[in-house]
């Protein structure tokens, strides 16, 4: 299969900027690509003046960042909308040689994210950037037009199985918050967090590794293990040091986990330990709790996330509005929290046990899917499909 530079496919636009002109604001997300922020946020949220941001017409390329994760879409939901300034945008050379959806799904295949994670430059992990002089370089498979119109026809209908599997998991991940609601919120019964709190702890941060750990290592969990509510000991720091130091704090079935520190929208976020994690443990940025008889832990977890639970945790926590906030034990313990009797909150963790397991074979599902989808874009792009 003939290869070209991207630089003979694409240049960079020019764009105008929207000064006072009322254009349809978008932004860029990981899996939807550009989205209309009235849609996606259910309001503009970016900044009121706009002046500054960049006129994309339909069919033009932009790219966001981080570029390694493949944040970058085609333009096809207006004739003009306006993106951020700190957005790049380009346009196709010639739309006679080269069909725009196939691109697109090149841009964003395995072979390129590797080559620009390879290539990026700047030390702030988030914010690290591609030179265009780079980005242009790779080279990028191009058969005849009828060709790249099959393969992203073929790669439209596999990504189609990965949206619906990533929908039902949307769905599953907003059912508990669902049914706590429908449950529990006429609870008029009321409680100090304290009163519940039958023993918390904190971990150790030793110096880690930046790699995960392999079988047989120790590792120490970070925040991202514990965020959106949900456990995810894969997130971790390999510990090559003496374990002894880790071994009081190691993380055990049944263990409720709050992170202390993070960003004012991820501090005091929950999530409750449903399986064994040898030689796992938590860090100092992390609390673990324990809760007493008449507090179902999968209730407690769920109850923790709630939003009009999480608004409160989020006036108990310190620090600036745009950095790191900071929660004490101590301010925690004065939170009060809705106790229902107890075998209510048994029937509740019933049904979220029910949910639980329909989540985790959602995930497995969409895993093999994003696996497959992998190889045939490999396939695809190799000109073996």
């Amino acid at each position: 299969m003939r290869k070209v530079p991207l630089g003979d496919v694409i240049a960079p636009a020019i764009s105008a900027r929207a000064g006072s002109r009322q254009l349809p604001l978008l932004s860029m997300t990981m899996h939807d690509g550009l989205v209309d922020q009235t849609t996606k946020f259910k309001k503009r949220v970016a900044s009121e003046d706009t002046s500054s941001y960049k006129v994309i017409e339909r069919g033009q390329l932009v790219i966001g960042f981080p570029i390694d994760e493949g944040v970058l879409d085609f333009q096809n939901l207006y004739p003009e909308a306006i993106v951020s300034p700190a957005y790049g945008v380009w346009n196709i050379r010639d739309s006679n040689t080269v069909h725009a959806p196939y691109l697109h799904k090149f841009l964003r295949s395995p072979e390129a994210l590797t080559y620009y994670k390879s290539k990026l430059r700047g030390s702030t992990a988030r914010r690290r950037s591609l030179p265009h002089e780079i980005f242009t370089a790779m080279t990028v498979p191009l058969p005849s037009l009828d060709e790249q119109r099959r393969i992203a026809a073929i790669l439209d209908q596999a990504d189609a199985l990965r949206t619906k599997r990533r929908t039902q998991l949307a769905h599953l991940d907003a059912l508990p918050q669902a049914i706590f609601h429908e449950m529990f919120s006429h609870v008029a019964a009321v409680r100090p967090l304290g009163e519940v709190l039958m023993d918390v702890q904190t971990g150790v941060s030793p110096k880690c590794e930046p790699r995960p750990a392999e079988p047989g290592e120790w590792g120490v969990l970070k925040l991202s293990a514990v965020t959106h509510g949900h456990f995810n000991p894969g997130e971790n720091k390999a510990y090559m040091g003496d374990a002894t130091v880790l071994q009081r704090v190691e993380v055990n079935r049944g263990d409720i986990l709050m992170t202390r520190k993070n960003t004012p929208d991820l501090v005091g976020h929950v999530a409750l330990v449903a399986e064994d994690c040898p030689a796992l443990s938590i860090p100092d940025l992390i609390f673990r709790i324990r809760v007493c008889d008449e507090m179902n832990p999968v209730f407690f977890s769920t109850m923790m996330m709630n939003p009009r639970i999480r608004a409160q945790v989020k006036k108990l926590a310190g620090g600036a509005a745009s950095s790191m906030s900071n929660i004490s034990m101590a301010r925690l313990r004065t939170l009060r929290v809705p106790c229902p009797p107890v075998r209510a909150q048994d029937a509740f963790a019933e049904i979220i046990g029910s949910v639980t397991t329909q989540r985790q074979q959602a995930t497995r599902a969409l895993s093999e899917i994003e696996t497959l989808f992998s190889s045939l874009q490999s396939r695809a792009f190799r000109g073996e499909l």
